[in-house]
């Protein structure tokens, strides 16, 4: 279990790409607490049981977003209560070019103690790979450049942007940008509605709260909007001191082993022999 942290030590979360271009499901206080979580997780680590394990002072929470301790006591239990019901969304191709959409929890465990005012959460065991031992293909970033947002719209976005600090350049289609932004059905529908409902407070919150010069441009394929495109200075990516893990063979029994509930033998084994 992860000790508390002094206050004015920094918080990073670290997350597998493949996590950061899910759809997360959460709420803004849901959000917070989660990823606060992650970032006290020491990704240096194997997954061990005790080291999938974290536990939350309010008093962190406090100290990271910035807010009152009466809302904050609020936030935390309300996240609390409502987390082993959120879930991650995960849409892969089929060997057909069809979407599978695979579901999994955040948390196996969620406590809640009042009169210590602490959460400590148990996150699911198959998240274990895109929390620790991160040597590639994951995204970084200090938590207080977000303590601020307002919006989950914003927040998402920002780690979209941070999978691309090293080149300054996202391009991704409307469609999957919906998918991960977990936009409603009026919103997918009406690109117009998209760009006032979603993008354009997100870039906007994002360059007044992080001060990040974030632009954006649609790329259309004829008369449609298919693509975006967002541009903003570049950063570096944060390395984790690792050990060189050991190369791991894609036996069929490994693969059956790490798939996930509902994904096909083809799905794990492309997603897998992109890890390894």
């Amino acid at each position: 279990m992860q000790p508390l942290v002094k206050k004015g030590t920094p918080f990073y979360v670290n997350m597998s790409n493949e996590l950061i271009r899910s759809a997360h499901g959460l709420t803004l206080g849901e959000k917070r607490l989660l990823m606060l979580a992650i970032a006290k997780i020491d990704s240096k680590k194997p997954a061990t049981p005790q080291n999938m394990v974290t536990r939350i002072d309010v008093s962190e929470f406090i100290n990271e977003f910035k807010i009152t301790p009466q809302t904050a006591y609020t936030e935390v239990r309300h996240a609390a209560e409502q987390l082993m019901n959120r879930y991650i969304r995960f849409f892969y191709p089929d060997k057909d070019g069809k979407e599978i959409e695979t579901r999994m929890q955040w948390v196996g465990r969620a406590s809640y103690k009042k009169s210590e005012g602490w959460v400590e959460l148990a996150f699911w065991h198959e998240l274990s790979p895109m929390l620790f031992e991160l040597q590639e293909r994951f995204t970084s970033y200090k938590l207080d450049r977000v303590g601020g947002l307002r919006s989950v719209y914003s927040w998402r976005l920002f780690e979209l942007l941070m999978q691309f600090k090293s080149t300054g350049k996202l391009k991704i289609s409307v469609d999957e940008f919906t998918q991960i932004m977990e936009a409603p059905k009026s919103i997918k529908a009406n690109f117009a509605n998209l760009r006032i409902k979603i993008i354009e407070p997100a870039v906007k919150e994002i360059r007044e709260k992080d001060g990040l010069k974030v632009k954006w441009e649609p790329i259309k394929a004829g008369r449609k909007v298919q693509t975006l495109l967002f541009t903003f200075p570049q950063e570096q990516q944060v390395a984790l001191p690792l050990k060189q893990p050991k190369q791991v063979k894609l036996t069929k029994a490994y693969i059956e082993k790490h798939a996930y509930p509902g994904e096909s033998y083809i799905q794990a084994t492309q997603r897998l022999s992109r890890r390894t």
